[in-house]
């Protein structure tokens, strides 16, 4: 158990680039919606109980997580009437809650530290991972709720045509656009995806510049505190 709460963030680390992968390909195979749902409910958890560690804060977001999850496998139990949006409204939406109290939670711990380690550098890029999930989720309410707010590249637009094959753009997009690489094929064209995608790019150069900023100050300051050697 020591060990694994030393790597807590590696673990993390390691679900979202599962998460990432699996999902560009997943909704070209049959299994894959149904593969997906059950690795997206174990990233939620893993999320919950790595990034969460106060009591009041692991009440509020195991409730938010909890409701998520609910809604999303309620589909099996209440299948949804033909082109209703209800459900993945409300279960992208819940998501995106969830993941940006933990952006928030991972953020504030990141300036709380006073000792930089290899898990804590990687809870940084777990941030950065979720920042981008968070991200994908809102674009896909904003899908939902305007469709055509996003035009697609004729490559992409068999892939488009299925909701599995929309969420899987959208988080590609989602990277894209946080990391201001922008390749042109997905582009919002209609507010609010419009100043969404703006804020994003924002965010993702703040994200960068701060938390870079943060750790080196952290290491500059223990660097030059006068080491304890013992003698009175």
């Amino acid at each position: 158990m020591g060990m694994l709460a030393r790597r807590k963030y590696l673990l993390l680390l390691l679900a979202l680039i599962t998460m990432v992968i699996w999902s560009s390909f997943a909704h070209r195979l049959l299994i894959g919606p149904a593969v997906t749902e059950v690795l997206m409910t174990a990233v939620l958890i893993v999320v919950f109980l790595v990034v969460f560690t106060r009591r009041r804060e692991r009440n509020l977001a195991l409730a938010v997580v909890v409701m998520a999850i609910a809604v999303k496998w309620s589909r099996y139990i209440f299948p949804p009437q033909e082109g209703s949006t209800l459900q993945p409204t409300i279960f992208h939406g819940l998501v995106a809650v969830f993941l940006a109290f933990a952006v928030y939670v991972i953020l504030r711990n990141i300036f709380a530290e006073k000792n930089v380690t290899a898990d804590e550098v990687l809870g940084t890029v777990c941030g950065y991972f979720i920042a981008a999930a968070l991200c994908s989720h809102v674009y896909a309410v904003v899908e939902l709720a305007a469709p055509g707010s996003f035009a697609f590249a004729p490559a992409l637009a068999k892939q488009a045509a299925s909701w599995d094959g929309r969420v899987a753009i959208f988080n590609y997009f989602s990277f894209v656009t946080l990391t201001t690489v922008g390749y042109g094929d997905v582009t919002p064209v209609h507010g609010p995806a419009t100043a969404l995608a703006a804020l994003e790019v924002v965010f993702g150069q703040f994200y960068i510049a701060i938390v870079v900023a943060q750790l080196v100050s952290v290491q500059l300051a223990l660097a030059m505190t006068p080491k304890d050697d013992g003698k009175s």
